[in-house]
């Protein structure tokens, strides 16, 4: 038995299936669970077109958008959030990163009347405050789902690496997430040839011309908020999973930046 309760599906003929984010086939492979009590539905897991599609809902973010299903572990009475899984082993690459042209990031900076998440702001903080917060972290507007957001990663060289395009509710500020999990790629969506995507943090580009402390949180719209709240700590900082945010990571660690993390 592995020592990973969750863990990708290993691969047997036929195992992948169409990845529910690019729509292409074979491609996507599932998570299970190794003592066989939850069976996740087919949107849980990873799809092997890293690049060009980069689609990876892991069991923890399953669980945390399904609060529903979180139960404890009979065995050693620990939450399911805390149960250990395995991802794919990845090596880090030397290939360059590609870049979203400029053109369709100045595009998408409008539209803000069909953006759920730009009206919620609206109500809570007013549209003056609104707009700095969206001009400041550059958040775009996308025709998918009739006006889905979009948190354009730019580096600290205000190159665009991706944006995540995710779907909001005008009313409460959370993310739709039924009856799927309406979360997308900008590079997947602009069917970019030969994309090579290199994540960077979200709100990187707000640390060029500072020296002020960085903060850690788990999601994008947290980032912003809470620049918000505490904006005298210029650089809050929303941490994709993944092995190019866990280097920044540790050069903002030693660089003696990090003030805290919120994850």
């Amino acid at each position: 038995m592995s020592e990973y309760r969750f863990h990708l599906q290993k691969y047997r003929p036929g195992s992948k299936t169409t990845c529910p984010n690019c729509g292409k086939s074979r491609c996507f492979v599932r998570y299970i669970d190794e003592q066989g009590s939850i069976s996740f539905p087919g949107n849980v897991g990873k799809c092997d077109h890293e690049n060009s599609c980069g689609y990876h809902y892991t069991p923890k973010e399953y669980f945390k958008d399904n609060p529903d299903v979180l139960e404890m572990d009979e065995g050693s009475g620990k939450s399911l959030l805390s149960a250990p899984y395995k991802t794919a082993d990845k090596t880090p690459s030397c290939i360059a990163p590609s870049y979203i042209p400029s053109s369709y990031v100045l595009r998408s900076l409008s539209h803000y009347s069909i953006n759920p998440l730009y009206q919620y702001f609206c109500h809570v903080f007013g549209e003056n405050e609104a707009s700095r917060l969206f001009e400041m972290y550059r958040i775009g507007t996308s025709s998918k789902w009739g006006g889905a957001t979009v948190f354009w990663q730019t580096d600290i060289n205000g190159q665009v690496r991706t944006g995540k395009v995710m779907c909001y509710n005008a009313e409460t500020g959370h993310r739709v997430k039924e009856p799927q999990a309406f979360v997308s790629w900008a590079h997947s969506e602009l069917k970019l040839q030969d994309f090579h995507l290199k994540q960077c943090l979200y709100g990187e580009h707000l640390l060029k011309n500072s020296s002020s402390p960085v903060m850690l949180v788990e999601s994008e719209k947290t980032a912003v908020v809470m620049s918000h709240f505490s904006p005298i700590i210029y650089g809050w900082q929303q941490v994709e999973r993944t092995v190019v945010s866990t280097v920044k990571l540790c050069r903002f660690s030693k660089a003696g930046r990090l003030l805290s993390s919120l994850i």
